[in-house]
């Protein structure tokens, strides 16, 4: 039994898992250990999950790179970000509340997925393997390890 890989989980599921292997040692049943159980997971039971998964990433990766933008720059405001279209070219864009903008091109550095904006936590999404980007284009987590490529004009 191993307790590993957990990111940003690993404070509350690193103790839980050292908790089910305690129980294992001792001979003990743990109430915990299901949730944990590497086969808990029945791909019909996910079936649906699965598809919406599949569809996204289908999405991401090759039909909504396809689509023209219906958002210009001029549609931006300050403290948004969205994909429009310059040039013929797709490019993130975000406003800052003072004004700046900051362009990237709005393509995961993992594997090629288009990214969405996050208005909330005001970030550069990937739909497909959940990377994070600031507004900048620098990573925030990955599973992409480099930076966003920064359209330049």
């Amino acid at each position: 039994m191993c307790g590993t890989g957990y990111k940003k989980w690993g404070m509350t599921s690193s103790n839980i898992a050292a908790k089910i292997i305690t129980d294992k040692i001792l001979g003990k049943y743990s109430k915990y250990e299901e949730v944990f159980t590497s086969t808990r997971l029945k791909p019909v039971k996910n079936r649906w999950e699965f598809g919406e998964m599949i569809k996204e990433t289908t999405n991401s990766l090759i039909l909504n790179k396809l689509k023209i933008p219906q958002e210009e720059l001029k549609d931006v405001k300050q403290g948004e970000g969205k994909i429009v279209e310059i040039d013929g070219q797709r490019v993130g864009i975000y406003i800052s509340d003072t004004g700046k903008i900051y362009k990237i091109k709005p393509i995961c550095a993992h594997l090629g997925c288009e990214l969405s904006w996050n208005n909330l936590e005001k970030t550069w999404d990937c739909p497909c393997h959940g990377s994070r980007f600031d507004y900048k284009g620098n990573q925030i987590y990955g599973p992409a390890i480099d930076n966003l490529k920064i359209e330049i004009d």
